[in-house]
């Protein structure tokens, strides 16, 4: 019987980071807890808003503070990270979220619920920023976009398999308290797993081109500096990717989907819960084939292959958006496939867009990057649109709030990616120019930078 044994290293490719998937299951793994920590309020909201007696408008203000919190601590722990240990803030950041989510559990009324979530909300931030970092430096160009499918589409799948069964908790007498208690204890034993068995592979690692550049060559190029930061927004492509998230509605179904079910069209809560395993399936389906597919053309087209992907998520989201809220479609069952159609297209985006920057941003810069964009520009939107969700929603309808928000915005989105067309390209062979130029500088004992 013969066994398949790894390529020695000296056959592996230039920029081949070992363990790769082990170490990005163990990041992505505290990236479930972390980002579905959120699902408690959102699939539990009727239940603890009627315990509570709360507004619906307090459920968009929950979601908005804990979005504007991010805004500040994203790009704070990017920071703290590069100054100090990405592996240890990751840690730290986790397991003091797991806590204060144990201790929201025991929330009183609005205060003590909203000062809870604002806290939790504090340390989740990290997480974002530093597995997206991460996944770019385990992973070269031709698999990056599969890395972050992937990583998605498991967070997708466990959540998809926790929402039903939080639902259920609904049924029982407090029983949304024991969904924070479950969630932060989560939290807690990824963030003891991460410390026992994850390494980081450090910045840059999986870039090819960088291979040849020492530890005090590599410490040179990751320092960042206001000098940096700026270039970094002077890079088109770049820009046009955070405004593109401030305009991403799609994010309002996993907030507001359940009330949106459960006050329009009557289902409980238990019931309307359901359409969480087919969204999480459908995401997942997304983020694992969309990866491979996106990946795909990438190499097939590269100047606009991910683009094209990227625009036709955003505007079929739209569009099946506004089917599936506009009609009342009667069972549950009807409802289940549209959220189905709906993860998938949500599904595709980190497998695209994850990609995308880090195809036109040097590889010390994308830390700050990826906060910029999912700490800062899309929890502003996600904020502004729960805000507007959870008042225009109590006075006209969440009917008003789904045909506008998750339906026309990305429309709208969609066609405005439609510029990237002529600004990816560029942007992209000027990057990798850069890197190339580094590693000729660093195989000449020149000095390296940007």
């Amino acid at each position: 019987m013969t066994t398949t044994r790894p390529a020695p290293a000296s056959a592996r490719p230039a920029g081949y980071v070992p363990g790769r998937w082990r170490k990005l299951a163990l990041i992505g793994g505290t990236l479930f807890a972390d980002n579905n920590e959120s699902s408690v309020i959102s699939t539990l909201a009727p239940v603890i808003f009627a315990a509570l007696a709360l507004p619906l408008s307090a459920l968009g203000v929950l979601v908005a503070v804990g979005k504007c919190v991010t805004v500040v601590f994203g790009p704070f722990w990017a920071f703290v990270a590069r100054r100090t240990n990405r592996k240890t803030t990751f840690v730290l950041t986790t397991a003091a979220a797991g806590l204060v989510t144990i201790a929201t559990g025991f929330a009183t009324g609005f205060v003590t619920l909203l000062l809870g979530y604002a806290v939790t909300a504090v340390f989740v931030a990290a997480a974002l920023p530093l597995v997206s970092e991460i996944t770019i430096d385990l992973f070269d160009a031709p698999l990056r976009g599969r890395a972050s499918g992937y990583t998605w589409g498991a967070v997708s799948l466990l959540g998809s398999v926790a929402g039903p069964l939080l639902g259920r908790l609904s049924t029982i007498e407090n029983g949304w308290r024991w969904g924070f208690f479950l969630w932060g204890a989560v939290m807690i034993v990824l963030a003891l797993l991460v410390f026992a068995f994850f390494r980081d592979p450090g910045v840059g690692a999986s870039e090819p081109t960088l291979v040849a550049l020492t530890p005090e060559q590599r410490a040179a190029d990751e320092k960042l500096t206001w000098a940096k930061i700026r270039q970094m927004l002077r890079i088109p492509t770049f820009v046009i990717m955070l405004i593109q998230r401030l305009v991403s509605g799609h994010l309002l179904i996993g907030s507001f989907g359940t009330v949106f079910l459960v006050s329009t069209y009557g289902f409980t809560t238990a019931v309307a819960a359901v359409v969480t395993l087919p969204f999480g399936i459908g995401y997942t389906v997304g983020t694992l084939g969309g990866g491979i597919v996106t990946d795909a053309l990438h190499k097939a087209f590269p100047r606009r292959g991910r683009l094209t992907v990227l625009q036709f998520a955003q505007i079929a989201f739209g569009i099946v958006a506004i089917i599936a809220t506009q009609v009342d479609w009667g069972g549950i069952g009807v409802f289940a496939i549209f959220w189905a159609m709906l993860g998938f297209l949500q599904g595709l985006n980190p497998g695209v867009n994850r990609p995308i920057v880090a195809a036109v941003v040097p590889p010390e810069l994308r830390g700050a990057a990826f906060a910029l964009m999912l700490s800062v520009f899309e929890a502003i939107a996600y904020a502004i649109f729960n805000l507007l969700a959870g008042y225009i929603g109590q006075a006209h309808g969440l009917v008003v709030v789904m045909l506008w928000l998750p339906g026309i915005v990305m429309l709208a989105n969609g066609l405005f990616v439609s510029v990237l067309y002529w600004t990816y390209p560029k942007d992209a062979d000027r990057i990798e120019q850069l890197l190339v130029t580094r590693a000729r500088q660093a195989q000449a004992g020149g000095s390296v930078g940007a």
